[in-house]
């Protein structure tokens, strides 16, 4: 049996102030002061990080930690320890660094009292000699250099210049606080307690993330993608300025060897001295580095999680096929039923700070799965070679199909939950950051495309590599390289849809690769032009979807209905914030007969902030049982 690679506990996480009503910020460009309320918290290191850099990549000689917490301004000590111990959720060795202006933490390593400091979170690749990083100047020349998700990070001692670098894509979670004298840094939104900000809870319900500069709480933004931030530490003076800028449209694509940039990310990330494990799936992206690992003989397994609520469990069906037809050792894992119901379920709420909707999410069952200390992730080709959430029309047919309005079932439920002039907040709120963003792109499907990543990727599918399972693996994802996007970022959404793309590739790489069909989006789609297997995987998936229709034509053949959360009740309804609409509870009534959008939507709401308050589990938990 798996173990789970997140153990989450509850330390550190008391001693939180209340929530107050707040007006929601027009803007981000200066951020309000929400300082913790310093808590009597110590860290007790007790376990070595788990994953350890590989020395075998002598490029990468700079220590590498998990997450990060700093502060300038008062109390720094005690804060970075508190904001430490928030994101300690396997008991990993923590570091801290004192300074005459403020303190800066780290988990995964100690960190040495005095000279200069260089770290990295994430896992930079194809960048400098770190040794090379001498000064506050060669860390801003060096840092933009690598590739790879990853936050670079510089303490000039002598100068008192903090340098701060995001990767070119910002995939790797950071978040900043500044205002007046303070500036607070942190790898998760979870570190800190603080209110909810109205317009990207209005972003959450209208298209499931925040979008521009926003996290889900007050005055607690996104360091910028592809930016060099370096602070004055005498005059307290903050700078942020971009080092790579998005590739404009061009045919630069038709030249690139994609395979070839995949496998020399793939040699950099293998040479951290794991071959690790593939997160496989029945999709395009998993598959297409299945098979690039074959070729660049690094020898990976695979896990696969059975979805038995998609197509019958066709996912998992076409990955062990794929997984055959490669000749690749695999596991196969079956989460429970009550799964959602779990510690486990807890444990990721808290690993992915509560910061998207996850409840009934098959992916939110992976991280539970894993066993092993790497696992390849298909990130950045799922989000470049397939136009996901990029309907045909730009952002007129996008703003129609996939954000959803005011009359929609979900704005029904938070009209439902929430009094009317929060209600209205995040609605406008969240109105104003769409055509900010809006005004800023092309509103032609390279525009789009560009929305998509830079907001729901960035978002969704990295937090889980990057911030879910990076509390106990390295995660590895080819692709985050300024070279490889400089290309990719330009293909044409005609020249991706449907998988024609990912199909040009396997006919480059292995034609073995198409001889299983895949499933994406949802959708089943051939691999070859004629498969058998496909039209048996739509006969099957036909089946199905009679069987639930009419159910007695196919005694035997039940399907079993998903097990409902025994989160959702009236718990949910303890510790009113001021936000919610006093009638809600009559309204709802009971978990049984009530507005399911509306309890799903209540559940996220609730459980966020009792995260960021540290009740999580001891309010989920203890109610489960009872």
């Amino acid at each position: 049996m798996a173990v789970s690679c997140l153990r989450a506990t509850a330390a550190g996480c008391n001693g939180v102030r209340g929530y107050t009503r707040a007006t929601v910020a027009s803007d981000l460009t200066g951020f309000t002061d929400l300082a913790p309320d310093p808590s009597e918290v110590t860290l007790e290191p007790t376990k070595p990080l788990a994953a350890a850099p590989g020395a075998a990549n002598t490029r990468q000689t700079a220590l590498r930690v998990v997450k990060l917490a700093l502060c300038i301004g008062r109390d720094a000590n005690r804060r970075v320890d508190t904001m430490l111990a928030r994101q300690n959720l396997t008991r990993l060795v923590a570091g801290r660094r004192n300074f005459t202006e403020g303190a800066i933490g780290c988990l995964g390593s100690e960190l040495p009292n005095r000279g200069n400091l260089c770290f990295f979170t994430g896992t930079p690749i194809n960048g400098p000699d770190a040794n090379a990083i001498v000064d506050a100047e060669a860390a801003v020349r060096l840092f933009p250099q690598y590739d790879g998700a990853f936050i670079g990070v510089f303490l000039d001692e002598a100068r008192h210049v903090l340098v701060v670098a995001t990767d070119s894509l910002g995939m790797q979670p950071l978040y900043v606080r500044h205002a007046d004298d303070e500036l607070i840094l942190v790898s998760e939104t979870k570190a800190l307690p603080g209110e909810p900000d109205l317009a990207a809870w209005g972003a959450f319900i209208s298209i499931g993330h925040p979008i521009g500069a926003r996290s889900l709480m007050h005055g607690l933004a996104r360091v910028p993608a592809g930016s060099l931030l370096t602070y004055d530490l005498v005059r307290r003076r903050l700078d942020i300025r971009p080092y790579w800028q998005w590739p404009e449209p061009s045919d630069a694509w038709r030249d690139f060897d994609f395979l070839s940039a995949l496998e020399h990310d793939i040699r950099a990330y293998a040479a951290y001295g794991d071959p690790g494990t593939v997160l496989l799936s029945g999709g395009f992206d998993s598959r297409l580095l299945l098979f690039l690992l074959k070729r660049a003989d690094v020898p990976a397994d695979a896990l696969i999680i059975a979805h038995e609520d998609e197509h019958d469990d066709a996912d998992g069906r076409l990955a062990q096929a794929i997984a055959k037809v490669a000749s690749v050792r695999v596991r196969k894992a079956y989460p429970p039923s009550d799964f959602f119901s779990s510690q486990a379920y807890l444990d990721y709420l808290a690993a992915s700070d509560a910061g998207f909707p996850s409840l009934d999410l098959f992916i939110a069952k992976v991280a539970s799965q894993i066993d092993a200390k790497a696992v390849w992730d298909g990130l950045a080709p799922g989000f470049v070679f397939m136009p996901l959430h990029q309907p045909e029309g730009g952002f007129d047919a996008y703003l129609r199909q996939e954000i959803r309005g005011s009359e929609s079932a979900i704005w029904m439920a938070a009209g439902i939950l929430f009094q009317p002039d929060a209600v209205a907040a995040m609605r406008e709120g969240f109105a104003n950051d769409l055509q900010k963003e809006l005004g800023r792109l092309p509103r032609d499907m390279y525009g789009l495309a560009r929305f998509v990543i830079e907001n729901r990727s960035r978002n969704r599918p990295a937090m889980n590599p990057l911030k879910v399972y990076a509390n106990c693996v390295n995660a590895f994802t080819p692709g985050l390289s300024k070279n490889f996007m400089a290309h990719a970022a330009t293909i044409p959404f005609q020249e991706k849809q449907g998988g024609r793309f990912y199909r040009r590739l396997f006919d480059r790489l292995d034609g073995c690769g198409l001889s299983v069909p895949f499933v994406s989006g949802g959708d089943l789609l051939p691999g070859h032009r004629f498969s058998l297997s496909y039209y048996r995987e739509c006969l099957r998936a036909k089946q199905k979807r009679y069987r639930s229709r009419y159910p007695t034509l196919f005694p035997g053949r039940r399907v079993v209905p998903p097990k409902r959360s025994s989160y959702l009740g009236e718990h949910l309804f303890e510790n009113d914030d001021g936000w919610l609409n006093p009638s809600v509870r009559e309204r709802l009534k009971t978990p049984e007969t009530g507005n399911q959008l509306a309890w799903k939507l209540l559940f996220h709401w609730k459980a966020w902030q009792w995260l960021h308050s540290g009740r999580l589990k001891e309010v989920l938990l203890s109610n489960a049982r009872n």
